[in-house]
């Protein structure tokens, strides 16, 4: 139940005895990580009336403007956020009008989960927001690690291609790491019971 937007970049560890058996896992890997991500895209949502679409973006820094000409990345990362979150644009301003809504996060998980989030104000300003969907996914990934019985391999020892194993704790991670997270997105529905759900469009 969200806005998907992927960008799959597969990274492959290259060595000398990276030989054939090793390229076939490797293409095999590919293939199950596409399929899977192509079954997630198709997932249809039921949702409510949209009432709103907020965009992410951050300035970037002298480093970075170089690949960003127009000087804005349009993301923010989940998990660096708090290093990051100075440099969100428009950090302040009220992006949903409403005291308490529904935070769903389905990304990349099998057992999709809803935060009932609110707000000590009128709404959430776009910090505000961030900050707490940052929250809860590092939430998420401690839970996972810690009630999985097949443990996330470390990226040193992984091969073939280095994205995340899937593991089989609480939420069922799959795919990729937190770091490989960033929010570029997120749109506002409101209900037939008036409550409010936020869908997220994570890019990774």
């Amino acid at each position: 139940m969200k806005i998907i937007k992927v960008v799959f970049v597969l990274a492959f560890l290259t060595s000398c005895n990276f030989n054939k058996t090793s390229e076939e896992k490797a293409m095999l890997d590919v293939e199950s990580l596409n399929a899977k991500e192509q079954e997630f895209s198709n997932v249809q949502n039921n949702q409510g009336e949209l009432i709103g679409t907020i965009e992410f973006g951050i300035h970037a820094n002298k480093d970075e403007v170089q690949d960003f000409e127009d000087g804005i990345i349009p993301w923010i990362s989940i998990e660096k956020t708090k290093d990051e979150i100075n440099r969100l644009i428009d950090a302040d301003k009220v992006v949903i009008t409403y005291s308490e809504i529904i935070l769903i996060i389905d990304y990349p998980l099998n057992k999709p989960v809803e935060f009932i989030i609110k707000s000590s104000g009128k709404g959430f300003t776009k910090k505000q927001l961030v900050l707490e969907i940052s929250k809860k996914y590092h939430e998420i990934y401690k839970v996972e690690e810690s009630s999985a019985k097949t443990k996330t391999i470390p990226i040193e020892k992984r091969e073939g291609i280095i994205n995340r194993n899937e593991t089989d704790g609480t939420y069922g991670i799959w795919g990729h790491d937190i770091g490989d997270l960033v929010l570029s997105s997120a749109e506002v529905y409101k209900m037939e019971d008036v409550k409010i759900q936020v869908l997220l469009g994570i890019e990774s």
